[in-house]
């Protein structure tokens, strides 16, 4: 949680790891600016609010387009059959109505395979970090109800675009799919009293 104390001797201690990869990843968190290094020697968490969140809702939107409109150029067949496989995982699994973080480890893995369809490393590595940072806000968009159907629509829309070889509309389709993702996320936060991450 935002403001949470974190010490080296203690996540050594919990994680039972040696204080060298634990230093690295508060360095990293710290360069992230997930976390704040005190004098007491802690680090503070310092998370995302919810301006943060809205401001990567906004680049994902800008940045994935892109990928879509590549990946509609670029996607080789093979990568388009798994794109299709696991859209059809997805509609089994929203069909049965199973919960927000198997729902959010399918969406990533359709993403994925889209950045990866770009055929560009740099969009992929990017939109890769930044699918790591909006895990929570997208975990939290998932749990508004009716949410999981209409993500599995617009994952269909975005599929058939890029399946259409149809660059233009898989970049619309992709961004309304962000804007959508971004509405609900913070509607969701309006009225359910979510914390910032």
């Amino acid at each position: 949680a935002r403001g949470t104390a974190l010490t080296e001797a203690r996540i050594t201690r919990d994680l039972g790891v040696s204080r060298t990869p634990v230093r690295e990843a508060l360095s990293q968190l710290a360069l992230d600016g997930l976390v704040r290094a005190t004098p007491n020697k802690s680090n503070v968490v310092l998370g995302f609010d919810t301006q943060d969140i809205l401001d990567m809702y906004e680049v994902r939107r800008s940045m994935e387009s892109l990928a879509a409109a590549r990946a509609a150029a670029n996607m080789s067949d093979g990568q388009l059959r798994e794109l299709q496989a696991i859209f059809e995982h997805e509609a089994h699994e929203t069909g049965s109505l199973n919960s927000a973080a198997q729902l959010q480890d399918i969406d990533n893995a359709f993403h994925e395979m889209i950045f990866s369809g770009s055929g560009s490393n740099i969009l992929q590595n990017i939109l890769s970090s930044i699918n790591v940072y909006t895990r929570y806000a997208r975990r939290i968009s998932l749990t508004r109800p009716g949410r999981s159907q209409k993500v599995l629509a617009e994952h269909e829309t975005i599929l058939r675009a890029i399946a259409g070889r149809d660059s233009t509309a898989a970049a619309q389709a992709m961004s309304d799919h962000i804007d959508s993702a971004a509405a609900s996320y913070l509607a969701t936060r309006m009225t359910g009293g979510q914390t910032d991450a």
